[in-house]
């Protein structure tokens, strides 16, 4: 009964750390999900594999130079679920994509939405952004507009 009694303690922090870990992992405090931008880059790499996937696009600047952004996105399991493969994205291909910032002001954010060469919408988000078909409609509506953000869209 002792040992029980010494014991405890230590399987409860191991606990705690685990479940830490869990929440930690999973946490999108990185990006700003209240800001939505648009953008259009030239793919360098795709990187698909876990736990996250990751977009790295060339995005060229008002100067005409090209700066390398990096996007994160969900993981094999759920991409492949929603069609979604590791030759997705090829280098060179051109994506206009909605995606939500890191907070810090870094090149890059989490992907909401991509729209392929051929006009159509996948969603590889997994929550750091929102890329469910519902977004994806608002968005088609100020692609015509010609809005670039959900803010400004929202003080139209």
């Amino acid at each position: 009964m002792r040992r029980l009694h010494n014991s405890l303690p230590v399987a409860l922090a191991a606990g705690l750390l685990t479940v830490t870990g869990v929440n930690a992992h999973h946490s999108f405090t990185q990006f700003d999900r209240t800001k939505e931008f648009l953008q259009t880059g030239t793919v360098v790499r795709w990187a698909f594999n876990n736990p996250h996937s990751w977009l790295y696009l060339n995005i060229e600047n008002d100067d005409g130079t090209e700066t390398l952004w990096s996007f994160e996105g969900s993981g094999p399991v759920s991409l492949i679920n929603r069609g979604i493969t590791g030759s997705t994205f090829e280098p060179g291909d051109t994506l206009t994509f909605m995606y939500c910032p890191m907070v810090d002001g870094r090149n890059g954010g989490h992907l909401g939405w991509v729209q392929l060469g051929d006009g159509r919408f996948i969603n590889p988000s997994d929550g750091g952004c929102n890329g469910n078909d519902e977004n994806i409609e608002r968005w088609k509506g100020w692609l015509e507009q010609g809005f670039t953000s959900n803010t400004a869209a929202a003080s139209q």
